[in-house]
């Protein structure tokens, strides 16, 4: 059973959207159409539930959601909440394989896309798929469609009607909401499933502790709404009463013109939104920064967040995953590069225990962390053996993290998958990749495991700095002058680039190609040379 909030908590997303009692025309969201204050949004949320009720959108309909930021694209949240529908989110990265994916799995029949979000061809790459991806699919809903009436087969409907015609408030706190994409190929990626009153309760627990309630908060919506990272600060806006501010595609001089234009106090990404923006400052601080937290995805991190806090955006680390939503925890001081801190919510229980066993560690032992929170997940769409196996019986669900408690919170090491078992030590690869990216010349690094005569050892793949030449024997000298023997990497790669897959979060290296990369190095060092791996990154 899934730890619960009180009594005192929005409990759908059309209470949450009523929480706050910040000034009704105080604006609540911008976007490149406009600002809509808080009256003005409800009324927009009422026309797109009417629109989705006209094309037989009711309780238990699947929609796809495949948008860009914007007002539109949080109406059409809520207005699937009021009639009780799921929302399936769609990364606006994703093409053709992705796509199909989702709609077949989800079985999603109504979809709500846009014709004029000018980076991405909705309409050409939906045409093309292939029918079995789509056969599922009833309708599709326009936020913009000059003059179209079909799309593959499928008639194309307005999004919006009269405000009248909404209906009656269906939404129920046991209703599931919306999905989330977990990360994994594109054959295999788990359907997160919320209720409303985990998304309406958390949104509220995440406003009050990092300050989205207090008077003249701003946030700079530039993390894609289709995943949690984005979604759960959205949600945490509007139960403050927030202006949120939308980016539809990130650029660091828009996002850093964006600050200074509507005095933005929150914002959150990760590690490389806020090198981008550093890079854009020209130098000037940000001053109406009240809170930033990000998630470090690259071994930038620390210099991309040491280029922010010179700039006064006073970035905090944060923890969370599609199953427990983002921003659950945030850690601050030394902490901040790991990850974890403090959950948000007084109701969360942790614990780490044995990967193998499941016996409970101490605090200070390193092992797989468990949660249980109010925020946590109902279930994987459709998988139930999935869901049995990542939640016990107790509630508790495994998130195949390895942490140690610490304190009142804990500490995030790395995920189970990239911990190495190397010298009868567990060891994260960031304390190798640490010691690396501190050495002359380098740029980022990644440290993954791989097998060597049946016993893992560690290799590692550097991009150099710009003009800097660097050597693979002198650096595996350099790093046996500072790390442990069963530390140093077998082999250091030197590559143009990281294969980098789009996550709804953000961009993230796939260490699953590096491992690849590292066992065909290990097992036919002769037929892969350095300069063949980096081309395999293009």
């Amino acid at each position: 059973m899934r730890t619960s909030y009180g009594p005192d908590y929005p409990r759908t997303l059309s209470a949450l959207l009523a929480w706050s009692s910040r000034d009704p025309t105080a604006p609540i969201v911008s976007d490149a159409a406009g600002t809509l204050g808080r009256h003005a949004f409800y009324q927009r949320v009422l026309c797109t539930t009417a629109g989705l009720r006209r094309a037989g959108v009711g309780a238990g309909t699947r929609v796809a959601l495949w948008l860009p930021n914007s007002a539109g694209y949080l109406a059409v949240i809520f207005a699937c909440a009021r009639l009780g529908a799921l929302a399936v989110h769609i990364n606006t990265r994703f093409r053709a394989a992705e796509v199909g994916n989702l709609l077949r799995r989800s079985r999603a029949t109504a979809l709500v896309t846009d014709w004029d979000f000018a980076p991405v061809d909705f309409p050409t790459i939906l045409a093309g798929l292939p029918i079995e991806d789509r056969v599922h699919l009833r309708s599709a809903l326009a936020v913009s469609a000059p003059g179209a009436i079909e799309l593959a087969g499928l008639p194309v409907l307005p999004l919006d009607g009269p405000a009248p015609d909404a209906g009656p408030d269906a939404a129920t706190a046991e209703a599931p909401c919306l999905t989330f994409t977990t990360s994994g190929t594109t054959s295999g990626p788990k359907l997160v499933l919320h209720d409303q009153q985990a998304i309406a309760g958390h949104a509220v627990d995440v406003a009050r502790r990092i300050g989205l309630d207090a008077a003249g908060a701003a946030l700079l919506g530039a993390v894609p709404f289709c995943g949690t990272f984005g979604n759960a600060t959205a949600m945490a806006a509007i139960a403050g009463g927030a202006h949120i501010v939308c980016l539809a595609q990130f650029d660091g001089a828009v996002a850093a013109g964006l600050v200074r234009k509507h005095r933005i106090t929150h914002m959150v990404g990760g590690d490389d939104m806020f090198g981008r923006i550093a890079a854009a400052s020209n130098g000037r601080p940000f001053d109406s920064i009240r809170f930033s937290g990000f998630a470090a995805f690259h071994s930038t991190a620390a210099s991309s967040i040491a280029a922010a806090e010179a700039l006064g955006m006073r970035p905090r680390g944060l923890y969370g995953s599609s199953e427990v939503q983002a921003l659950f925890s945030i850690a601050e001081g030394e902490n901040r590069l790991l990850g974890g801190g403090v959950p948000v919510s007084g109701r969360a229980r942790l614990a780490v225990r044995d990967p193998e066993t499941g016996v409970a560690l101490p605090a200070g032992s390193s092992g797989e962390l468990w949660i249980d929170a109010p925020s946590r997940f109902v279930g994987y769409l459709e998988n139930q053996a999935a869901t049995e196996k990542a939640v016990a019986a107790d509630g508790m669900f495994r998130t195949g993290d390895l942490g140690r408690l610490d304190g009142a919170g804990f500490v995030y090491e790395a995920r189970l998958g990239d911990a190495m078992r190397l010298g009868g030590f567990l060891v994260s690869p960031e304390e190798i990749e640490a010691v690396i990216q501190g050495l002359p010349g380098i740029a980022s690094v990644q440290v993954v495991a791989a097998s060597r005569a049946g016993d893992p050892v560690p290799v590692a793949f550097v991009q150099p700095r710009d003009g800097a030449v660097v050597q693979e024997a002198a650096l595996r000298t350099q790093c046996l002058e500072r790390l442990a023997r069963f530390k140093v990497p077998e082999r250091i790669v030197i590559v143009d680039r990281f294969p980098i897959a789009d996550s709804p979060n953000g961009p993230k290296v796939q260490r699953v190609k590096l491992r690849e990369m590292a066992e065909a190095l290990l097992r036919e060092p002769s037929r892969i040379s350095t300069g063949e791996m980096s081309a395999r990154q293009h």
